[in-house]
């Protein structure tokens, strides 16, 4: 199964893919950001190793915040905003 990191990636060009801009932002809940920033650490890690304490906070250009809302949405630059549905 991909990691939240790959599905992040895939969501994030399936706007452009689709004739949409590039998102604003994705926004994950409590239940996902620190997965978010845990896998985003490793993988920088396993590129970088001296890099192995920074804050990851975008992702393929794209700033990613945490939110008080549970699970990940994906808000575009006209606002409008995208649920993003993680296979368990």
């Amino acid at each position: 199964m991909p990691g939240l990191i790959d599905f992040l990636v895939d969501a994030i060009y399936a706007g452009p893919r689709s004739g949409h801009l590039m998102p604003a932002r994705v926004k994950l809940g409590p239940d996902l950001f620190p997965q978010f920033q845990r896998e985003h650490r490793e993988a920088l890690t396993a590129m970088l190793p001296e890099a192995d304490n920074v804050y990851p906070w975008s992702l393929a250009g794209v700033p990613v915040a945490d939110s008080t809302t549970p699970r990940a949405v994906l808000v575009r630059l006209d606002g409008a905003r995208v649920a993003l549905a993680l296979s368990e």
